[in-house]
């Protein structure tokens, strides 16, 4: 029997919190640079993106601050954080 593959609605909270935890290590960035950033997410065959990156007028040009990756059949999950610490 086939294992059912998580949603997003089911990864979300997994890639919150380890997203958090990642975070953590990293000097808190201030209130304004928070309140510009945005959630993306993304659904592909075999795992759910999280990216949580400030816009730009180009897209290319957008400052990604973290990836989160949830595999949909384990939900395990891997964060890559673009600050410095």
């Amino acid at each position: 029997m086939k294992k059912k593959l998580l949603s997003l609605d089911e990864m979300e909270p997994i890639a919150k919190e380890a997203t958090r935890r990642a975070l953590s290590e990293y000097p808190e960035p201030s209130k304004e640079d928070q309140a510009n950033w945005t959630l993306g997410k993304f659904e592909a065959e075999s795992e759910g993106l999280f990216e949580i990156y400030i816009p730009s007028e180009q897209p290319l040009d957008a400052k990604v601050i973290s990836r989160a990756r949830v595999d949909r059949r384990t939900g395990a999950v891997s964060v890559e954080v673009f600050l410095e610490k």
